[in-house]
């Protein structure tokens, strides 16, 4: 009985440590969003028709709002036209064209059509993108839904790993469709998937995910031939030496756009093709960045334009339009935009407003063929301004609300301080924190990613060296108590120990450091 409580004791320290760590990291930006997505017997995933997910990273902060068709776009009765002589452009893509980091005021498939409206044109978008889908996802999606929506234009945002998961029956454990590579879709039944639950969920996970990189182990890894680890069989679509299952999967690839644009014709509408470029397509300093922390290779190993080639070619030989907007990127990025999200390798809302803009100019191009000229602009607009909504930022909330309760707090328990200066005093600590959390976040996202990690790091171990520092020979003291309480068995008082444990070593600490004291009573 003894050795069972001595174990009980030890794994609920761990459980606590564990929770902490969890918790704090949910906080810190890491924790998994909701899923948008249910089975799909076709696709494989979809997303659920009237779902409504926060989405919340260190990146961004949005809302994604599915209608009533399972579509992010305004509520819908019916795929059909609603209006007669209005001219529909129909996008399909992955999370860009989703949109999943950005709110659809800053999509560029919403601001396409703000675009139109304001020129007035009888114009109008559907957006069918969805996260994680691949060429044959979209491809199916189209021939089993696509003409119900009678599109004029198909818009197909493609990306770098859509060739290599054009190969694949399974994303990542979830069945998908594929297609041969003469555009015949493989005849069998996708069995049903569960959507991410679990340890999947967990942001402790995710935080390891982030700090490894993606490389390592899996069936969707492998080592690329002059490397000296592990990365996703995806980036193989980036290499100038080929590994053998690219082959196939660019062959399945080309054999999707090829059934996509039959039933794009069957339809009566007209296909466009727009590779959607990575952040190391257009951007030299990141490329580098990323061949040496991502991939582990020389910069001569592999071309990061190599995807949107290979698309633009595809392209060619099945004679589709296409769009690239390589170029337009580059020359705003020199000018010293950022166009993609620090961490998260999404367009952020100047990337969608830069990609909408080059579209807006090439659609309207004669040479190109797209619009008739009936749905020409009548009236010359610049890109409207997005209208986002207004009010003070979340951070000032959160300021005034501690303001007022940590305020009250101290009034309550110092009674014979001034009630004049408790609200200054409280306010001016509050906004030195404040201040030093903004500042010093805004600094990190202006470092490359890998760069902020490690500064991230190191702060977080100057803290807690600083920490043990100040407790000194106190550790000593706090490891026998805990080591006590788990030779004795007392696994029920160990969450009791480890809480006064903790309030009681910041509490040392904040005595003995003016510096910390404010971060630390501040907790109280």
């Amino acid at each position: 009985m003894r050795q069972l409580n001595v174990l009980l004791s030890v794994l609920i320290s761990v459980a606590l440590a564990v929770f902490v760590m969890e918790i704090g990291l949910r906080v810190a930006g890491f924790g998994f969003p909701e899923t948008l997505n249910h089975f799909d017997p076709d696709t494989g995933w979809s997303k659920n028709p009237g779902a409504k997910v926060h989405s919340k990273t260190r990146d961004y902060d949005v809302v994604l709002e599915i209608n009533q068709l399972g579509l992010r776009d305004d509520p819908m009765a019916s795929p059909a036209k609603t209006e007669d002589n209005v001219f529909r452009v129909l996008f399909l893509g992955d999370s860009f064209t989703l949109g999943s980091t950005v709110d659809r005021e800053d999509l560029f498939v919403d601001q396409l059509e703000r675009w139109w409206r304001a020129e007035e044109r009888r114009a109008e978008t559907i957006n069918a993108g969805t996260e994680g889908w691949s060429t044959d996802q979209e491809a199916r999606w189209f021939e089993v839904h696509g003409a119900a929506y009678q599109p004029d234009v198909v818009l197909l945002a493609t990306y770098e790993n859509d060739l290599y998961w054009c190969g694949q029956t399974d994303y990542f454990g979830k069945s998908k469709p594929r297609y041969a590579a003469d555009g015949t879709l493989e005849a069998r039944e996708l069995p049903e998937t569960a959507p991410t639950h679990g340890l999947k969920k967990s942001a402790i996970l995710r935080f390891l995910g982030a700090l490894l990189g993606p490389r390592g182990g899996g069936p969707f890894s492998f080592t690329p031939e002059g490397g000296d680890k592990s990365i996703l069989a995806e980036f193989g679509a980036l290499l100038v030496k080929q590994p053998d299952f690219m082959a196939d999967a660019e062959a399945r690839a080309k054999g999707s756009l090829i059934a996509l644009k039959r039933a794009v014709d069957a339809a009566g509408a007209k296909l466009v093709i727009v590779p959607i470029p990575s952040h190391a397509a257009v951007d030299e300093d990141f490329a580098a960045d990323f061949g040496e922390s991502t991939l582990g290779l020389p910069r001569e190993a592999w071309d990061p334009e190599r995807p949107v080639e290979t698309y633009i070619r595809f392209a060619d030989e099945l004679g589709v339009p296409y769009v690239d907007v390589r170029n337009a990127l580059r020359a705003r990025i020199a000018d010293g935009e950022r166009l993609y999200h620090r961490v998260d390798w999404h367009l952020n809302p100047a990337g969608n407003r830069a990609l909408a803009s080059v579209l807006h100019d090439r659609l309207d191009d004669p040479a190109l063929g797209v619009f008739p000229s009936g749905h020409l602009a009548r009236t010359k607009q610049p890109l409207p301004t997005v209208p986002h909504e207004g009010g003070a930022p979340t951070w000032l909330y959160v300021y005034l609300v501690l303001w007022v309760l940590l305020s009250a707090l101290y009034a309550a328990n110092y009674r014979d301080e001034p009630l004049w200066r408790v609200p200054l005093q409280v306010g001016g600590l509050l906004a030195m924190i404040f201040t030093i959390v903004i500042v010093g976040g805004g600094l990190l996202r202006q470092l490359p990613p890998s760069i902020a990690m490690a500064a991230g790091w190191i702060f977080v171990l100057a803290i807690l060296g600083f920490v043990l520092y100040k407790l000194g020979r106190r550790v000593g003291t706090i490891a026998e108590l805990i080591s006590a309480f788990t030779r004795r068995g007392h696994w029920y008082l160990m969450p009791l120990l480890v809480i006064l444990l903790t309030i009681g070593s910041l509490l040392v600490v904040a005595a003995s450091s003016p510096f910390v004291a404010p971060f630390i009573y501040t907790l109280f």
